[in-house]
């Protein structure tokens, strides 16, 4: 089959509302030629006499969507945590230009028409189920190939239908064709770049992450002036099936707003001090989290203004937290590159004037404990205030295959006996956490924690409520204390309290919270209470957290 060769123009078009995307998937198996394929019933008007002929091993041969560009991109040998812009600029990756488009998908055939009937045009109806179920439509001419986007990774399911003059028409049998499964599934959506399922990679336990459910995307207006066209739209609503918007932009000029989908906003900081995303957004990051943890919201698409700053670090966050590998996470968000996003984005950026430096946030998470990437992400969602099983369900939502098992680390006021003279805060608004205690000088708050035996790092997620601190030489030791059991213990933080992330937003009305790990101590297997003191100042404390060190 020819990649490249495309005939006529193409209209996508929905057979079917039924469900999410590719989320209602058959429970039976079996590829081309299985005679565990469902085949659909018949449509009215159907005639049989006709002959389809494929060639097998042409539909077997898994076709290419990424361009050659985008394949050196994803097969750059080395961790994408140390890209550059050399490596960019070797892959045409260079942000100024819209490079993101797949390449389309081709299929041929070959079909003898009964005696009298002469075809007026072809219909590929296709589909990630065997029971084409949530089919995609693409009408094509009266010649036996069609070119097209947006097919699957992997195997695809699909039938030929031959359209008469007559208005009589015959399907083909449900065959399948093939497309190579190297993440991301990017897509074409009309005139938005940078738009890609989040499905399709392999998770660390060994489990496949759902296509067709979440997608990432540009917003509407990305270029700060050009919305989102019929052909976007469409697309997104007619095949794609979006149900729910979320906009992770701070403004909402970016929303597409779409006819009968619901619109999340949850918007976003960046830029400036203290440097986390989640130290700015943590009510909003929250938000997003609820909305992906009821199945009633797929298929989702979430986006900023250009896709690629707050959606890339939410990217990385929802990635995270599905168990994609940490080296995947950030090549899908490098992948952006072939956008036209104002300049080029990488870790280590030197002098970035122009969107986050990714590495102020993600080194954070790095830092904390957990056996891999993705129990970070999970324990840092905890830490912000999302609960455990809303985290399990958006993993169980979109996983298939084997799911991780997450320790459920304790936080304080949940399994614990919380002792303090301070009174929980509740906030609504995005700019703290949702509870918080704040702790005053010579104040202080104690907890319980039944623990294993073993090293535990203790943790907590806190702010300083006084004027932004520039202090690179006061310790976070000198702020506050710790004791476990009533015995002081050493705070082995190196941080000083600007690193510690002691300030506030650049819009100076929000407290920046930030992880500080405060050092790793041994514990017996028992209860034990552990009590954070203030020294200075006056401090909000949202969560202390007791987890197993990892080395």
């Amino acid at each position: 089959m020819n990649k490249n060769y495309f005939l006529g123009s193409l209209l996508v078009a929905v057979l079917s509302l039924t469900g999410c995307g590719g989320a209602n998937q058959s429970k039976k198996s079996g590829e081309e030629g299985d005679s565990s394929i469902i085949q659909p019933s018949k449509d009215p008007g159907e005639i049989t006499g006709g002959t389809f002929n494929f060639n097998d091993t042409e539909l077997n041969n898994p076709q290419e969507i990424h361009t050659t560009n985008q394949l050196k991109y994803l097969n750059l040998a080395k961790e994408y945590y140390s890209m550059t812009k050399s490596d960019l600029d070797s892959c045409d990756a260079k942000g100024n230009k819209n490079v993101s488009t797949p390449e389309k998908t081709t299929l041929s055939w070959e079909f003898t028409a009964p005696e009298g009937y002469e075809v007026s045009k072809y219909t590929l109806v296709f589909s990630k189920n065997m029971d084409l179920s949530n089919p995609y439509t693409v009408e094509g001419t009266n010649q036996p190939t069609i070119s097209f986007y947006n097919s699957f990774l992997g195997t695809n399911y699909f039938k030929i239908v031959a359209n008469f003059t007559t208005g009589d028409k015959q399907s083909s049998d449900v065959k399948t064709f093939k497309v190579t499964e190297q993440a991301p599934r990017n897509l074409y959506v009309g005139n938005m770049p940078n738009c890609r399922d989040m499905g399709g990679r392999t998770t660390y336990a060994g489990g496949k992450i759902k296509q067709g459910l979440i997608y990432r995307t540009s917003g509407s207006k990305f270029d700060n002036s050009t919305p989102s066209d019929a052909e976007a739209r469409r697309i997104l609503t007619e095949q794609l099936r979006v149900k729910t918007e979320i906009n992770v932009a701070d403004k909402t000029d970016n929303n597409v707003n779409l006819d009968n989908v619901k619109l999340e906003n949850c918007y976003m900081d960046y830029g400036s001090v203290p440097y986390s995303n989640l130290a700015r957004n943590s009510v909003k990051v929250r938000q997003v989290m609820d909305v992906l943890a009821d199945e009633a919201n797929y298929p989702v698409f979430y986006h900023c203004r250009i896709g690629t700053d707050r959606t890339g670090i939410t990217g990385i966050m929802i990635n995270g937290l599905l168990g994609v590998p940490f080296n995947e996470c950030i090549q899908d968000y490098g992948f952006s590159n072939f956008a036209p996003i104002d300049n080029q984005r990488y870790p280590n950026k030197p002098n970035d004037t122009n969107g986050d430096d990714i590495v102020k946030y993600i080194d954070e998470l790095l830092a904390l404990p957990g056996a891999n990437f993705q129990e970070k992400v999970y324990l840092a969602l905890r830490m912000i205030g999302v609960p455990a099983a809303k985290l399990n369900k958006i993993i169980d939502i979109m996983t298939e295959g084997t799911k991780a098992t997450i320790p459920n680390t304790a936080k304080i006021g949940e399994d614990s006996g919380l002792e303090t003279t301070v009174s929980k805060t509740t906030k609504t608004d995005y700019k703290s956490p949702a509870t918080y205690y704040a702790i005053p000088t010579n104040g202080s708050i104690k907890f319980k924690a039944t623990t294993t035996a073993g090293k535990k790092d203790i943790i907590v997620y806190m702010g300083y409520t006084g004027s932004v601190s520039t202090s690179t030489t006061t310790k976070l030791s000198a702020a506050i204390g710790l004791k476990i059991d009533d015995a002081d213990q050493t705070i082995a933080s190196t941080k000083n309290l600007w690193t510690a992330g002691f300030g506030k937003t650049r819009s100076n009305d929000r407290i920046g919270y930030m992880f500080n790990i405060l050092g790793n101590y041994d514990f017996t297997a028992a209860e034990h209470t552990v009590e954070i003191s203030v020294k200075t100042g006056t401090f909000n404390i949202a969560s202390i957290v007791v987890a197993d060190h990892a080395e």
